[in-house]
């Protein structure tokens, strides 16, 4: 499968890259600096330079292209519109390319009313207060994507974590995960690869943590 990820250089994307060399696919890594990219264990991607906030320059990485996945992030915390019009770009570019499979990464937090009632209330004093904003933005994402023609995927995760994947992750489509606390980078970066190109996921959302 040919793919190309968007956000090469960020540590999930990083994971989602070397995770599909290994399987095989053929990977291109889409990044604002390139030059960032680390080795990578399982073969050398191509590579490309892209910055969604640039109109059009995600049309020349993304044409031809089997699946895309978007791993976006914002090292800050205030207002942004990375996620929103990042998910612009990529369905402008992914219909242009005829793109068949769209994975984006998004938030768990976006959904708190399944929680116990003090996780809620921990939820909306610190987590709330802490990422607000970037949550505004991947709900302006999502509904991009909602509204869209495209076969897309959702991801939300929890709180990310380095560690190594694991063995039998939690995973809900179009639901929230009761009790949700945390996912490893290569739990979600696993799954990802494991599931490129598959129709049961087109169009839903996957809430994926570890077991």
């Amino acid at each position: 499968m040919k793919l190309a990820v968007v956000g090469a250089t960020g540590r999930t994307g990083r994971l989602v890259v070397d995770l599909a060399l290994a399987a095989g696919h053929t990977v291109t890594a889409v990044a604002r600096t390139p030059d960032r990219l680390p080795p990578f264990a399982h073969g050398t991607p191509r590579t490309a330079q892209a910055d969604v906030g640039r109109p059009g320059s995600l049309l020349e990485p993304l044409a031809g292209q089997d699946a895309v996945v978007s791993t976006l992030g914002t090292t800050g915390r205030t207002a942004t519109t990375v996620f929103s019009d990042g998910a612009r770009e990529l369905v402008s570019a992914a219909r242009a390319g005829g793109v068949g499979h769209l994975v984006v990464m998004s938030s768990a937090g976006l959904e708190t009313g399944h929680l116990p009632f003090a996780q809620r209330v921990v939820t909306r004093l610190v987590v709330d207060r802490l990422y607000r904003e970037i949550h505004h933005d991947l709900a302006r994402m999502e509904a991009v994507l909602r509204s869209s023609d495209t076969a897309w995927t959702i991801v939300r995760a929890p709180m990310l974590k380095d560690g190594p994947p694991a063995a039998a992750p939690r995973v809900s489509f179009d639901l929230p995960l009761p009790g949700t606390g945390t996912a490893n980078r290569a739990t979600v970066a696993a799954w990802i690869v494991r599931h490129l190109g598959a129709t049961a996921t087109f169009r839903r959302r996957i809430a994926i943590a570890d077991g």
